[in-house]
């Protein structure tokens, strides 16, 4: 009698994937906690490796943990990885993976952590396992466990971890309250500099902080809007906006225009019961494209008003008005404001904008004037003229007269084909609810005569496509037979010229259901088709129903004998489609193999066989697969890829063995040998199978074996036979291999498989040998590195990887022993400066700043040069004297290289402080002069006060600054000009008073040749406004302006006047303002005044 292991073995065998796991969850749970389960562990141990994994699944299934923790101690990490999982699964006492994880190597801790990930019950082993994982592998691998950890743990080390968690998002659903807690301090101490790295931190919470603090989180969004944009805010803000609608309409308002982002429909609708004041202003601040979604969002009682005050507000001229806006609103309301346009100036000037408009108005008034447009006597003219008729008898809303205007378009038929396709381009956006059984014969007619023509287009051809879709939709939606039946007679039309219905996607246009009514619309065409083994219409139905399609039955029966047909990518279409439903794709792969073995040919059906009917895999591997796509005498090698675990040894060999015999066939060509390789490093047990390979003479195989050998199971097998190649030509294969292997060894043993490349004389076998090393924490790790760093003479190359090595290390002295001897090596300096400073906890940042900001101010200017361009990430740690030496560095004239990336630095960073001070400095300079050199100090500080004017416009930290500047330069007379845009730069329309204040002190500095040059100045800052703020205000800083008797005051008023008359229209009081200016006591005043003209002629 055989043993019971051996007979669950034999048992399974000719079972597929899900019978045999689920004959094993029986067996366990049959033996579980029996003596007898414990034998059949032992004896399957005992075996060979599947056996092993079997053993492994039955303890998993009946909670075996003695079994599942001896497993921890094996030197094979396979096994220690599926061990861990089940282990994690089942519940285990932390001591016995904590115990271990010094042994454990990277690619097992990464399955733990994420098992520990997929276990929610409780934290305790996250709780035992962070203080090792930070102590042994460092405080980035510690980080990832962090959310599966208690709330105090989590409390306890987010301040410390948070510059290296990898997941926000992961920790903040886990733990809304600690992190909410911890990102609310830090927005609260957070200056503008803190705000690029602290916003996407709340962002990536948001989701779980609107779903349970969702004030909190606005409070954020509220102090975060003065200084980023609120990306990472789009799932939620719809859920925002119905909790406190007026704080999402302040962000959307805030007057730095960074909240409005806060769009898409969720919010609009949250937002459509706003007053109409407010409606109007959230409007006007989302740019084009979301207007036009927030008013299809209202009520369309609702958007005559908003698209009156912001769509075609005064100052619109007729051409330039969005029509789409226009055709949302209620047809008394649309023809109401078209007459308006045509009112306007230019409404009846341009031809076609007068007929866009026209096509907005009644039917009774349109109708004469398009008629006439169509009979015009060019082909263009008449291809615009179709689509407004078009426009305007859907306008009406009567079926009546659409079906008197598809009546008349039966004279297409002579047209030419762009006026031909204009006409159907316009019908098919005819809204299906206007389509009467009475229109259908013209509708019909216009697709035949459109596909009968000689000039037919590829356009042409898809508008009648569109258009029998349209139909054959719509019939089955309202089960309208008569529709249908059109629809399908468009259908053949098409099939007759070679076209076809667009019908992907169809199942979104179709109501629960619908499919078989739309199926069943089609089935006489459909089984017509099949009879002549045409499966166009079949396959492109299939397709557009998507997973709706296996929901019907004689549809899948089709694709069925699809499968048959004499065309062979119809054949490989409807075998992806017939195998997609995971409830029938089983049964179906039995029908079509049992049809045609030459079907596993097709990757869809490989994929199925190698992970779900391994059952099948002795018949497609031990024999030939004739049929359609293989010939008889052709052996086909499948291209298996995956699902390899659950093959039996005798599956794994037959299939091992068709790889080895390509590569050793004569007839193979070396791509396929090299493919042969490479799938024989994909099965289990490939080292023995690959290693004779390594050695091939031909170059492509023997490279292609040592790829392969960088996937092995035997890690430290394939690294011994890789290391014999670290010294030779193929050492860029073998030591990519390595780097692969060497994550699944464990670390105590890494240091030994490393030897090699750290022994190799090849710059690239050490340099990579030194990268892992740090990278995989090895134990002796720092003292390695030191060695090859203290090295004499050692390569530029490798000193330069040893420097970018001890990102890994910093918690070692020699780690930054080896960085301060780095910077003042001018070959290896620059590596320094890769490190961001978002890769360091808080502390080493402030090492490292002082690193850089040594690099910064040392004599090497190249090295200072490329300091400089990362300074400013290191500002906010970097020491109290950096400001003082970035001023003495742009000051200093005897030093021509550097001075602009300083510029840069000293504006756009947190050393704005010290920009007066640098300011002060060059103005004593002004007049030194150096031979052969032009105004060094002036051009530098042109430069300085041209970045300062550009920052302004962006921070308020530079704006402040910007003010301070501007009041040292009032009193130079050549830098007035520089004090004039600092000082305009802190208008804020939205502010009138203070928009007042600042062009009254830049005017007052106008004096001379500058008396015109804040006019010029707002001109063109209001031309680069894409959005103007509300009228009221910009009319409140003009009438305030425009009673000072300043010439260069009054001309900045007029500037603004005429900026905002032809942007707003120009309304009564806009107009009564430019008549004061031309009253003006200024004779230049009074002139320019009369230069602008509300009216052209």
């Amino acid at each position: 009698m055989a043993a019971p292991a051996t007979k669950l073995v034999k048992d399974i065998e000719p079972l597929s994937a899900p019978q045999r796991r689920r004959a094993l969850a029986t067996v366990a749970l049959r033996l579980a906690g029996t003596p007898d389960l414990r034998a059949l562990l032992a004896d399957l141990a005992g075996r060979g490796r599947y056996e092993r994994i079997l053993a492994m699944h039955l303890a998993a299934i009946a909670a075996d943990r003695e079994h599942l923790v001896s497993q921890l101690d094996s030197p094979e990490q396979e096994f220690v990885s599926r061990a861990v999982v089940a282990l994690v699964r089942t519940g285990v006492e932390p001591a016995a993976l904590v115990e271990r994880l010094p042994r454990m190597a990277q690619r097992t801790r990464r399955v733990l952590y994420r098992a520990i990930g997929r276990r929610t019950r409780d934290a305790a082993l996250a709780d035992a396992l962070l203080p090792e994982v930070r102590r042994l592998f460092g405080e980035a691998e510690a980080a990832g466990i962090l959310p599966y950890c208690s709330p105090s743990l989590v409390a306890e080390h987010l301040p410390e971890f948070a510059y290296t968690v990898p997941n926000w998002q992961t920790l903040s659903r886990r733990h809304s309250e600690t992190v909410l807690a911890y990102l609310t301090a830090r927005a609260d101490e957070a200056g503008e500099p803190d705000w690029p790295e602290l916003w996407p931190r709340i962002a990536a919470g948001a989701s779980a902080f609107a779903l349970r603090e969702p004030d909190r989180l606005l409070a954020l969004a509220t102090q975060a809007v003065r200084f980023v944009q609120l990306n990472g805010l789009e799932t939620v803000a719809g859920a925002l906006a119905r909790h406190d609608p007026d704080a999402v309409v302040d962000l959307i308002l805030h007057p730095s225009g960074r909240g409005n982002c806060l769009a898409g429909r969720a919010v609009f609708v949250a937002l459509r019961e706003l007053p109409d004041d407010r409606l109007t202003a959230v409007c006007a601040a989302y740019p084009g494209y979301h207007r036009r979604r927030f008013l299809h969002a209202l009520p369309p009682s609702r958007r005559t008003e908003l698209v009156r005050q912001v769509f075609i507000r005064p100052g619109v001229e007729a051409a330039q008005v969005d029509l789409d806006a226009l055709d949302s609103l209620p047809m008394p309301d649309r023809t109401a404001l078209a007459r308006e346009l045509l009112s306007r100036r230019g409404g009846s000037d341009d031809r076609s904008a007068r007929e866009r408009l026209i096509a907005r108005l009644s039917w009774e008034e349109a109708e004469s004037v398009l008629r006439e447009s169509i009979r015009r006597p060019t082909a263009d003219e008449r291809a615009e003229a179709y689509p407004l008729l078009v426009t305007a008898a859907v306008g009406s809303r009567d079926p009546a007269v659409l079906g008197a205007l598809l009546d008349s378009l039966r004279r297409l038929r002579n047209e030419q084909d762009p006026v031909r396709r204009n006409a159907l381009q316009a019908i098919n956006r005819i809204p299906p609810s206007l389509l009467r059984t009475e229109h259908l014969p013209a509708l019909e007619s216009l697709g035949t005569d459109a596909l009968q023509a000689r000039d037919r287009s590829p356009t042409t051809t898809g508008a009648v496509g569109a258009l029998a879709r349209t139909l054959l939709v719509h019939g089955a939606r309202v089960d309208d037979a008569a529709c249908a039946e059109s629809a399908l007679r468009l259908i053949e039309n098409l099939a007759a010229q070679s076209g076809s219905v667009p019908l992907w996607d169809v199942d979104r246009d179709l109501p629960r259901g619908a499919e078989h009514r739309l199926f069943a619309a089609l089935r006489r065409r459909l089984d017509a088709d099949a009879a002549r083994d045409e499966w166009g219409l079949t396959l492109a139905l299939a397709t557009g129903l998507n997973k709706r399609a296996w929901r019907v039955p004689p549809l899948q029966q089709l694709l069925i004998r699809a499968c048959g047909a004499r065309n062979d990518a119809v054949i490989r279409a409807a075998a992806d489609l017939a195998l997609a439903n995971p409830a029938t794709r089983d049964e179906h792969l039995s029908t079509l193999l049992n049809r045609d073995r030459s079907l596993i040919s097709l990757p869809r059906v490989q994929r199925l066989i190698a992970t779900r009917r391994t059952d099948l895999l002795d018949t497609v591997l031990n024999g030939a697969t004739p049929g359609r796509f293989i010939a008889p005498k052709v052996r086909l090698v499948p291209d298996f890829s995956a699902g390899f675990d659950g093959w039996t040894p005798r599956q794994i060999e037959l299939y091992a063995r068709a790889l080895t015999a390509m590569v050793r066939a004569k007839e193979s060509s070396p791509w396929e040998k090299t493919w042969a390789i490479h799938r024989l490093g994909r099965l289990p047990g490939s080292f023995a199978r690959l290693v004779g390979y390594t050695d091939h003479p031909e170059l492509r195989v023997a490279e292609a074996a040592l790829t392969a050998l960088g996937r092995s199971a035997d890690a430290e097998a394939a690294i011994g036979v890789l290391a014999r190649h670290v010294d030779t030509d193929r050492a860029r294969v073998a030591v990519s291999g390595m780097a692969s292997r060497a994550r699944s060894i464990a670390p105590d043993r890494l240091a030994g498989a490393l030897t090699p490349l750290l022994d190799s004389p090849k710059i690239t076998s050490l340099k990579e040998g030194v990268r892992l090393l740090a990278a995989l924490r090895v134990p002796e790790a720092m003292a390695t590195i030191q060695a090859i760093w203290d090295r004499p003479s050692q390569h530029r190359d490798v000193r330069r990887a040893v420097v970018f090595a001890c990102r890994w290390l910093l918690d070692h002295d020699e780690a930054w022993k080896i960085l301060a001897e780095a910077v003042t090596d001018p070959a290896v300096a620059d590596e320094v400066l890769s490190l961001a400073p978002a890769l360091l906890p808080i502390p080493q940042r402030h090492r490292m700043a002082a690193l850089v900001r040594e690099m910064a101010g040392g004599a090497d200017v190249q090295l200072a040069t490329e300091a400089m361009r990362v300074l400013a990430a290191w500002q906010r740690w970097a020491p109290a004297d950096t400001g003082d030496m970035l001023v003495r560095r742009l000051a200093d004239l005897g030093e021509a290289g550097l001075w602009r990336q300083v510029a840069r630095v000293l504006v756009g960073s947190g050393f704005r402080a010290e920009v007066p001070s640098a300011v002060d400095r060059l103005l004593a300079a002004e007049d030194v002069v150096i031979p052969g050199r032009d105004l060094p100090a002036r051009q530098r500080l042109s430069t300085l006060l041209g970045h300062l004017c550009a920052a302004a416009g962006q921070s308020d930290e530079a704006r402040a600054t910007a003010v301070v500047v501007a009041e040292r330069l009032a009193g130079e007379t050549q830098w007035r000009r520089f004090a004039i845009d600092l000082l305009l730069t802190q208008i804020r329309w939205a502010d009138p008073g203070s928009s007042v204040r600042a062009i009254q002190q830049a005017c007052g500095l106008a004096r001379g040749a500058l008396v015109v040059y804040p006019a010029e100045q707002l001109r063109t800052q209001l031309a680069r406004t894409g959005q103007m703020v509300e009228a009221a205000a910009m009319t409140t800083v003009a009438r305030e302006l425009s009673t000072d008797v300043d010439s260069a005051t009054a001309l900045a008023a007029l500037a603004l006047i005429a900026q905002c008359g032809n942007h707003c229209g120009w309304t009564a009081t806009w107009v009564e303002l430019l008549a004061r200016m031309r009253t003006h006591g200024q004779s230049n005043v009074r002139v320019a005044a009369h230069e602008i003209f509300t009216v052209a002629e």
